[in-house]
């Protein structure tokens, strides 16, 4: 499971990279930890408004629910969900059908056990670009998008910088994305994509404790301060 995010690419990169503006461009601030653990917003594209950038809270909720983000989750974590969830949990499975979405980061945090400690991991693309992670959404009572990961898997790359789980994220490449959100879909196609995601070269670096220990720099970049060499 991956309970932390990145998204530090500044707007007009992420807007270049993909070819969607965000409909509220205003609200966009990079962060280079997005912690799922409160409650907190991720850009997505949806299937709904595939050409617009807007704002989910992580953490999926019900179609149209009308409590807050924190008593659900206090009862269900649902910032990741599997193919499993998306098949047989009766409100997940419109979800998966009708209201698919891309999220977007600049990279995700991964654990590894060594030696008795945690270490942390910072994944992004070998390239250092934007990219889609695959997820499922919801609108709440009030208007609100929610959304979640779907997660998989981890390939042999993610496994060796991540072991406290064997579930990570899926990557959708460019290439993929209008598959991932269309309306005209077959559904052995999407499970396709869940089970055995495109390959993507990505790069792994080991992140210093103070990283998370000082949060005047969150909202910015990952300094390379923060990176151990």
């Amino acid at each position: 499971m991956i309970y932390k995010l990145s998204n530090a690419t500044e707007r007009e990169q992420i807007e270049e990279e993909f070819g969607v503006h965000f409909k509220y461009p205003h609200l966009y601030t990079p962060s280079a930890l997005v912690n799922g653990f409160k409650e907190t917003n991720v850009c997505i594209v949806t299937m709904q408004d595939k050409r617009r950038i807007s704002f989910a809270i992580w953490g999926l909720m019900p179609q149209d629910f009308k409590e807050d983000w924190y008593i659900f989750q206090n009862n269900a974590n649902t910032l990741n969900v599997q193919l499993q969830d998306l098949e047989k949990v009766e409100w997940m499975k419109e979800s998966f059908v009708k209201r698919r979405c891309l999220v977007i980061v600049s990279g995700f945090y991964t654990h590894l056990l060594k030696n008795g400690k945690t270490y942390t991991y910072y994944v992004t693309l070998k390239n250092g670009k934007p990219f889609y992670l695959a997820g499922v959404y919801n609108i709440l009572e009030d208007g609100f998008q929610c959304c979640a990961l779907i997660t998989a898997k981890t390939n042999a790359f993610v496994s060796s910088y991540h072991d406290i789980s064997n579930l990570a994220p899926i990557i959708i490449p460019k290439s993929h994305a209008d598959a991932w959100l269309t309306d005209d879909f077959d559904i052995n196609a999407l499970k396709e994509i869940v089970n055995n995601p495109p390959e993507v070269e990505l790069k792994a670096n080991l992140m210093a404790d103070e990283f998370f220990k000082d949060i005047t720099h969150q909202d910015t970049i990952i300094h390379p301060d923060f990176l151990e060499r």
